[in-house]
């Protein structure tokens, strides 16, 4: 369908052009030419989806930890686990006549939360046996496998609420408790040096329940907090002694900043409802997933989409402007009632293989009708990326990959599953407004 417009001074002022360089004088007398403003929203846009190898969920920014497992009846079971280290001791110093007392792991929730907070929710703690190893780029990712003890130090449940911040405390074993005291107590060289410390305890694994209903995010110190004493999350040891009076004391081993970039959440997907790609280079047409694509965080899906017969445009007319290029992307109706959609979602380039080309394109404003979910939709500007595709040489189809925002990407579970051309009420929409003149 190709509009034509009439006030073209008023649509003209409405849709600047986005290249500073590019003015037209319509109307002087030094320019005699018939000038149109068309629009045009019936582009081929073919839709699949896409999982990414693997993500890297350490060093991040702004970490997280998640631990836990829900069912999403759009996507199937997800599960995260987290594995961090902790550092040495803060002091060793105890007096003559200190008896210990406990030990507990304490973390902070960061408000984050999917799946079912009303269930009672159960997270464990267990003793790394293998030490936390980065891949050759220095990253740990959600695939990435670390060996711990299946039994654990120690287990907590809680009702955990939404968008809260509150701290949960976790006895450990006392065995560990009682042995890391004796430690202290003697000053050994375990204890002392970061190395050896990290050689003997080489860390946790966090780890969920098979009952569990819900994912829980915590907090993690980003190196400008991580000399807090407040920082968490905190591996303490308490004890006392007399001194006139009862005294009550603690030490802590705190995770420290050497310990962040070894921070990493391994997050899966399994009992799929779609038969999802296992390779990055495998395309899940939409017509193979009842007219539907997926994008979630955290396990990789993204939804690839495909402008194959974009240059087919320059052939309406002989001079040819793009003034504006939208993409509207519809959520499927009654996809998003108990998980709600992200506030954003991003778009990159791509190429034939499903690569991040490495430059960013927009990210969607969102209009949602939260009653009916009836005119629901994220709109995109892409009009850079059209106009130079447009012009490109290559005989690639343009390609852009849509994912969950940059901030998210490695620490939700944020998703949105989205229609595509052929869905019945669903649709993605690519609207090109531009200006031909003769």
């Amino acid at each position: 369908m190709i509009k034509y417009s009439g006030l073209l001074l008023l649509i003209l002022a409405f849709f600047s052009c986005s290249n500073e360089d590019m003015t037209f004088q319509i109307g002087s007398k030094y320019v005699d030419v018939n000038t149109n403003i068309r629009y045009i929203d019936t582009i081929t846009v073919h839709s699949f989806t896409v999982r990414m190898d693997s993500i890297s969920t350490s060093d991040l920014s702004k970490p997280a930890m998640l631990v836990g497992k829900y069912s999403d009846p759009e996507f199937g079971t997800v599960s995260a686990r987290s594995f961090f280290r902790v550092g040495p001791p803060n002091s060793l110093s105890l007096p003559n006549d200190a008896v210990y007392d406990s030990i507990q792991l304490i973390m902070l929730y960061n408000g984050y939360a999917a799946g079912d907070t009303n269930a009672v929710y159960t997270i464990s703690a267990h003793r790394l046996t293998k030490a936390l190893k980065k891949r050759d780029d220095g990253k740990l990712y959600n695939t990435s496998v670390t060996d711990y003890n299946p039994v654990p130090l120690g287990t907590a449940s809680v009702v955990p609420w939404p968008n809260t911040f509150d701290t949960l405390w976790m006895k450990l074993d006392d065995v560990l408790g009682k042995e890391l005291f004796d430690l202290i107590d003697e000053k050994d060289p375990v204890v002392e040096e970061s190395e050896q410390f990290l050689n003997y305890f080489k860390g946790f694994a966090l780890s969920f329940d098979e009952g569990d209903k819900a994912a829980i995010g915590f907090d993690f110190p980003t190196t400008s907090t991580v000399t807090d004493e407040k920082s968490y999350p905190v591996m303490r040891l308490y004890y006392h002694y007399f001194d006139f009076q009862y005294q009550d004391k603690y030490i802590d081993f705190p995770v420290g900043s050497m310990n962040r970039s070894y921070q990493y959440n391994r997050i899966m997907l399994t009992d799929p409802v779609v038969d999802f790609p296992s390779d990055q280079r495998d395309n899940l047409p939409a017509g193979l997933s009842d007219s539907k694509t997926y994008v979630q965080a955290g396990t990789g899906l993204v939804t690839r989409l495909e402008i194959p017969y974009l240059k087919n445009l320059l052939a309406l007319h002989d001079n040819i402007i793009v003034m504006k290029a939208e993409l509207q992307l519809e959520p499927i109706r009654n996809s998003y009632s108990i998980f709600p959609l992200p506030e954003n979602v991003s778009v990159y380039a791509s190429d034939r293989i499903n690569r991040f080309l490495g430059y960013f394109i927009a990210s969607a404003d969102l209009t949602i009708d939260d009653v009916y979910q009836e005119e629901t939709w994220y709109t995109i500007d892409i009009t850079d990326f059209i106009k130079y595709k447009l012009l490109e040489q290559s005989e690639d189809i343009p390609a852009l990959l849509v994912t969950v925002a940059p901030e998210n990407l490695n620490k939700t579970f944020d998703r949105v599953v989205l229609g595509s051309q052929n869905h019945a009420e669903n649709r993605v929409k690519l609207k090109v407004y531009y200006l031909n003149y003769e």
